[in-house]
């Protein structure tokens, strides 16, 4: 009984004792917020208006076309003929907002941003909508 709970006690202690001086200080990247993605992965305009493209589209595109669908599940107890329909319609919009909120986490927008300071590229998807942004300057807020 005793080797078990030794043994036991060595299994939850010597984990503790190689790993408590790690940096337990990092923070995860989905709770980075944008001032801290632009202070910290921000080199240039490109990779600045790459975090402005991945903010833009998960928190105003995303999140308004998700918001719809709830609102027809509310309206169900009032009239719920007019919730089914309206729901037949908000659904695939719902589903769009799931995948652009997917495509555009934060994730990803850490990857790009380290692959692209390492190798000045960016991805072919990405690339058409960064130089479209700068020729509009679409991003530009100073």
């Amino acid at each position: 009984m005793k080797n078990l709970l030794f043994s036991v006690f060595l299994f939850f202690l010597i984990p503790r004792l190689f790993f408590a001086n790690s940096d337990s200080t990092e923070i995860k990247i989905s709770k980075i917020d944008y001032a801290e993605f632009i202070a910290k992965y921000s080199i240039n305009d490109t990779s600045t208006t790459v975090i402005n493209i991945f903010f833009d589209k998960s928190s105003n595109s995303a999140m308004g076309q998700m918001s719809i669908f709830p609102l027809t599940a509310a309206i169900y107890p009032l009239s719920p003929f007019i919730s089914v329909s309206l729901s037949l319609v908000s659904l695939p919009i719902f589903v769009n907002g799931t995948v652009i909120l997917i495509k555009y986490r934060k994730k990803k927008l850490y990857k790009v941003l380290v692959h692209y300071s390492e190798t000045y590229e960016l991805p072919k998807w990405l690339r058409k909508k960064v130089n479209k942004s700068l020729e509009k300057g679409q991003y530009d807020y100073d």
